[in-house]
């Protein structure tokens, strides 16, 4: 598949060439729109490649060059080792100066394809390992011994939280001075918060962004807002996202006698809109890198409750900026959301903590400048030697 016409007429800085690659383009146009931008502000020739989707073209017309490319999701050795030689020859042919990989599949595939083609620097982000507390001991021993293949030709292994950077550290994926912290950030520039007057007659307004997958653990939050009902509360709860399980989630709704609560509205781009209309956000996962639905509630001054698990419980402050309860207490999550539902003023001191911390530690400007400095030094040190 062809870069489309617009990547070829934007205006491109000239100097470094850098390529994110990451799976979705949805995720492409929410995670890395804004940081690819910016670098392009700064001077660096910085693209996307992603899989096909309704977002490539407005990314290229936005002025990001974006590759689309076929890239499987699950374990397809036919199609990751085609997908591998594509990236491969794109890099080769725009003679790309850094890779930088997001995600599990294109993580290890993005790198290979990197070492592959003689790119100098090769980057990644950890977003959460794929491997976690729910994962199969096979599946956790390929994924382990991919991560570590790929950490032999990676450049730098950048976590997003503290307890990933502890995993890589202590699984020695790559070499200790090869491995930083960079967390994670927002354009504060395109959240301001509005004061709030709750109206008593309408019902409270539930927000959850999360793909429908496994991972982001939906069930657990059905459950809670079942619970939610049943001890009298009136609410309803907005799901942004996309994914495969939608159908089967509208399905299990309906079984839970929830449906009239609960609306799905796919993907969305003006997320600061619907959460200046949302009283409360929530996140059930099962892990997170630094969640950035959680960043963005708080700086629109929305308490959040989310599940203690790694990357959430880095970004959310107990009993302050919200509250986090046990991985699948559902219970726990209930009392926490009607204790959030019965009292205004707790939601209002709690969201108006959170755009205070976002503000100190979550601010995407200081991300791009610290990755611009690392592109930099990866390639002055390539030259060096």
């Amino acid at each position: 598949m062809n870069e489309s016409s617009a990547s070829t007429s934007t205006g491109a800085p000239s100097g470094v060439r850098i390529l994110d690659i990451i799976n979705l383009s949805s995720s492409a146009d929410s995670l890395l729109r804004n940081r690819v931008l910016a670098m392009r502000v700064r001077g660096l020739d910085n693209r996307i490649m992603c899989m096909p989707g309704p977002y490539v073209k407005a990314l290229d017309e936005q002025g990001i060059p974006t590759r689309a490319v076929e890239l499987p999701r699950t374990i397809n050795p036919l199609r990751m080792i085609a997908a591998i030689f594509e990236m491969a020859g794109y890099m080769r042919r725009e003679r790309v100066d850094v890779v930088h990989t997001h995600c599990s599949m294109p993580g290890i595939l993005g790198r290979i394809a990197g070492f592959l083609a003689g790119v100098p620097a090769i980057v990644h982000t950890i977003h959460g390992f794929h491997f976690h507390d729910r994962t199969s001991p096979l599946l956790t021993r390929l994924y382990t011994l991919a991560e570590k293949l790929c950490g032999r030709f990676t450049h730098m292994l950048l976590s997003q939280n503290r307890t990933d950077l502890e995993i890589a550290r202590r699984l020695a994926l790559v070499r200790h001075e090869r491995l930083r912290l960079i967390g994670n950030g927002i354009d504060l520039r395109r959240f301001h918060p509005m004061a709030r007057t709750p109206d008593p007659r309408a019902p409270v307004t539930i927000l959850c962004t999360a793909r429908f997958e496994p991972v982001k653990n939906h069930p657990m939050l059905f459950a809670a807002i079942r619970k939610v009902r049943e001890r009298g509360r009136r609410v309803r709860l907005w799901l942004v996202g996309v994914g495969d399980l939608r159908d089967e989630y509208e399905r299990r709704c309906a079984e839970m006698e929830i449906a009239d609560t609960v609306e799905f509205l796919g993907y969305r781009d003006d997320i600061p809109e619907l959460l200046a209309r949302a009283d409360i956000a929530v996140l059930t996962s099962v892990k997170e890198g630094i969640p950035r639905a959680m960043l963005e509630a708080m700086a629109m001054r929305v308490p959040v409750a989310a599940t203690r698990v790694v990357g959430t419980e880095e970004t959310v402050v107990d009993g302050e900026t919200g509250f986090l309860v046990p991985l699948d207490d559902v219970e726990a999550l209930a009392d926490r959301l009607v204790q959030l539902i019965d009292d205004p003023a707790l939601r209002e001191r709690m969201g108006a903590q959170g755009r205070a911390r976002v503000e100190s530690e979550f601010d995407e400007d200081k991300i791009v400048d610290a990755l611009a400095g690392i592109y930099r030094q990866l390639l002055a040190t390539k030259k060096a030697n």
